[in-house]
């Protein structure tokens, strides 16, 4: 069984998490190494599906905010 994480990044976080996979990447290729497992990396950051979450008033919650996602 294949252990999965989750984890909640910003959208700054994100581009950095993309900025280093990328600078690691082209290290890799100048240094003649297979990259094959960072650009499978990078390729599931980049198809991550997103969650989005919003604070809204809710009107049946007497003007309280609630969490949710769209």
């Amino acid at each position: 069984m294949e252990e999965t994480r989750t984890i909640t990044l910003d959208k700054y976080d994100y581009k950095l998490m993309l900025n280093a996979l990328n600078e690691f990447r082209n290290n890799k290729l100048e240094q003649n190494i297979d990259t094959e497992i960072i650009d499978k990396l990078i390729i599931n950051l980049l198809n991550a599906p997103k969650n989005k979450k919003f604070l809204s008033l809710n009107k049946n919650a007497r003007g309280k905010y609630t969490v949710e996602a769209r």
